[in-house]
């Protein structure tokens, strides 16, 4: 309900929603202007201090509040797919991965595996639950998504070596999974993102079985540098400047390991005999450059890649499609993943 309502009011005429966010039009490096239903919203969650980092909280209670935070804001289950969660032995560890299969698909699917963002230390599987049913459907594919272990208790590589475990036991039981073995992809958002491109480079790095395709969704690629989004859009922002220094901070602490590339897959040496990739940016984004200069990289190196940039939209887009904007968005990243994977 509350998700209907708020699609509703985001849909009131642009000149109303500017006026509603207390703020002129929100304008970016290059002439980009933000969606005005996305500045109103924007300007809602600042107040509401959503996703705030408070000092005198734990990680785990800032998990807790800030999924509460986005409860308000869960859809209803999509008509037309189903889930279950299945359970992965690696070492020591049992990852649970969620699988949503639409009914229209056949009796052999494609594949997604999903890395959930969320700056390697907050957000699980529910987070994004009406992102991969909309994926599933959207695509007539099955999506396998990742809960991985959680930074800081669990620091680098532990929640990446979660997800290449994933990603080889979908891969390796694809018969019984009823899926194509030559057309399971990985994918995933922020940190999530960063993941699926770390897992790439070290599938290759070890010889093995590559993934049909890679979708990237405003992924973090470089935990060592700066860059100019990141001064541009240091505050003001639902994920600003400190947000990520925690993030990478609670991911990899020591700043030289920063500078490995399963860590910060633009560090890579050679980025050259990759998957074909999707990789979709955010204009009013701190990680917009870093992720653009990856997708550079791969078209450097002789790599099939599609680059779109939102340019109206900000960070976390995907998960708060209230907006006309956002939805459209989420279509064009179907649309272009549709045509690699």
């Amino acid at each position: 309900m509350v998700h209907m309502l708020t699609s509703w009011f985001l849909a009131l005429p642009d000149s109303m929603l500017l006026w509603l966010s207390g703020q002129p039009q929100l304008t970016a490096s290059g002439g980009r202007e933000m969606d005005p239903a996305n500045q109103l919203l924007l300007s809602l969650l600042l107040k509401q201090k959503v996703l705030s980092l408070d000092d005198s909280k734990s990680v785990p209670e800032l998990r807790t509040l800030w999924e509460g935070q986005l409860k308000p804001f869960e859809k209803a289950s999509l008509a037309g797919v189903t889930c279950r969660d299945l359970y992965v032995t690696g070492g020591d560890q049992k990852i649970r991965v969620r699988e949503f299969t639409p009914e229209s698909a056949g009796e052999v699917s494609p594949a997604l595996v999903y890395l959930h963002g969320g700056g390697f230390t907050v957000f699980d599987i529910e987070t994004y639950q009406g992102f991969c049913e909309f994926l599933a459907k959207e695509l007539n594919i099955k999506i396998y998504s990742v809960s991985y272990r959680l930074a800081p208790e669990h620091p680098y590589p532990a929640p990446l070596d979660d997800c290449c475990t994933a990603f080889e036991w979908v891969a390796s039981h694809a018969g019984e999974l009823g899926l194509d073995p030559e057309r399971i992809s990985i994918g995933g958002d922020s940190a999530g993102g960063n993941m699926s491109a770390a897992l790439c480079l070290r599938l290759r790095d070890a010889g093995s079985h590559q993934p049909r395709a890679q979708l990237l969704i405003y992924p973090s690629t470089d935990l060592a540098s700066t860059f100019p989004s990141i001064d541009e859009f240091a505050e003001g922002q639902i994920i600003t400047r400190r947000h990520l220094e925690w993030f990478h901070s609670n991911y990899v602490s020591d700043p030289e390991q920063m500078k490995e590339s399963y860590a910060s897959p633009l560090l890579a040496q050679d980025h050259a005999g990759l998957p074909p990739a999707v990789i979709i940016t955010a204009g009013f984004d701190p990680l917009r450059d870093e992720a653009q200069a990856y997708a550079e990289a791969l078209e450097r190196a002789g790599g099939q890649c599609e680059h779109k940039e939102m340019s109206s939209l900000g960070h976390g887009f995907i998960v708060a499609d209230a907006s006309k904007a956002v939805r459209e968005a989420n279509q064009t990243i179907c649309s272009m993943f549709a045509r690699v994977m």
